[in-house]
């Protein structure tokens, strides 16, 4: 038998496994109204892009665009449709509610936007929701009625915080329950999903790009040490405990300043930080800067010689992953993630809110800095986290249970 030239291509497209049409359902997404929200999602979402043809919904929060809705208007001005990075995203509008009211019912609102976001597309293969809730709940929904699995990320608030209150937590466990698989990003996350019933859980951890995340050229302490953190400027976050460790810092030497990236004056998140500085005396020593996008972040990490995180909580909080990349030693607290990452070699560990505990983890790093190899902290991140490697491992889940019939 003679085949043709287009005979071979028809059994050529034949034989080729189809791509995989992936759904991200995410609220949590860059925009410009936060260069950094989100920007985990996006970024895992650029390397899956290399596997699958994906395309992400970001449901956004409906305000009208008028007078006494504050920055919260803001939201009407995003567009319902961009590309960022090649990334295909819609943003369809959804009613949501603070959670002291109502926030029981924003899942039904996010499910309603999950489905004017499909419009006449081909329907997904599979729909990767990042948080069990509302996103997840949404998903899980959404996937019954298409006839799709649905896989859900959790990162940490909606298993640490949501299940607290009993009604949450039903609905926590109800989108974790009807997943087809649930993806914690950290060893402390995949117990608590399990306590919650999770099925066909995996530990796979946010990534970073190896690539663009690198060593800097300074010389560690020229000029005096420099200690950075990057992150929302909130209580919660240790900024407080930080700074009071500052001060008891600088009492004992004067080589030492820190830099603080993340806050927004516009909404007046710095305003009890910069009054905490003035307080204690610490403004030739601390910097503030505003949020900046996460492509900037390496070079600031470059200038820098040590990464600070005081949280009081966290899941597997990607900025120390990023600082890891860049050879940073770290300073951190033990509340949840930072214990999977900072091993020896590679920094401190701290206790929460222990004010004199930080300033003596930060004092001991200095005081060592040439036990830390900068090459040799890069490498855990290259082969543990690097999105490359992520992005292999997802697709990976991906396979599995889309070989498994619903």
């Amino acid at each position: 038998m003679v085949l043709y030239r287009h005979d071979l291509c028809r059994a050529a497209a034949r034989a080729a496994p189809a791509r995989v049409n992936l759904l991200v359902a995410s609220h949590l997404y860059p925009s410009s109204l936060s260069r950094t929200a989100g920007s985990f999602v996006h970024n895992q979402t650029r390397f899956l892009a290399a596997h699958a043809q994906v395309r992400v919904v970001s449901p956004t929060p409906w305000f009208p665009l008028l007078p006494g809705f504050g920055r919260w208007s803001a939201y009407a001005t995003l567009p319902c449709r961009e590309q960022i990075d090649g990334v295909e995203l819609e943003r369809p509008p959804y009613l949501t509610f603070p959670r002291r009211v109502l926030f029981s019912q924003v899942w039904r609102f996010y499910l309603r936007a999950l489905a004017r976001g499909q419009g006449g597309r081909p329907l997904p293969d599979l729909i990767h929701a990042h948080c069990a809730y509302p996103d997840g709940l949404a998903a899980v929904e959404y996937g019954r009625r298409l006839g799709r699995p649905v896989v859900i990320t959790v990162h940490g608030h909606d298993l640490k915080d949501l299940p607290r209150h009993p009604k949450w937590r039903a609905l926590v466990m109800r989108a974790l329950q009807g997943a087809q698989a649930v993806i914690a990003v950290s060893q402390e996350l995949g117990r608590l999903a399990q306590e919650l019933g999770a099925r066909g859980l995996r530990v796979i951890p946010n990534g970073v790009d190896c690539q663009l995340f690198k060593p800097g050229t300074r010389n560690p302490g020229a000029g005096g040490w420099r200690l950075l953190y990057v992150g929302r400027f909130d209580v919660a976050k240790g900024l407080g405990v930080l700074l009071e460790a500052m001060a008891l810092l600088r009492q004992r030497r004067r080589d030492i300043s820190l830099k603080l990236i993340g806050g927004n004056a516009a909404t007046g998140t710095e305003a009890p930080f910069r009054a905490q500085v003035i307080r204690l005396g610490l403004e030739g020593c601390v910097q503030f800067a505003a949020e900046v996008p996460w492509q900037e972040v390496p070079h600031h990490m470059g200038e820098s010689d040590v990464f600070v995180l005081p949280s009081f909580s966290e899941g597997l909080p990607l900025v120390l992953v990023e600082a890891l990349a860049c050879g940073l030693p770290l300073v951190a607290t033990r509340c949840g993630g930072p214990e999977e990452l900072v091993q020896a070699g590679m920094g401190k560990l701290v206790e929460v809110r222990e004010v004199e505990g930080l300033a003596r983890g930060i004092e001991a790093v200095l005081d060592h800095y040439g036990d830390y190899d900068r090459q040799t902290i890069r490498q855990c991140a290259e082969e543990n986290y690097d999105y490359r490697r992520i992005a292999a491992r997802l697709f990976a889940v991906y396979e599995e249970v889309l070989s498994n019939p619903l």
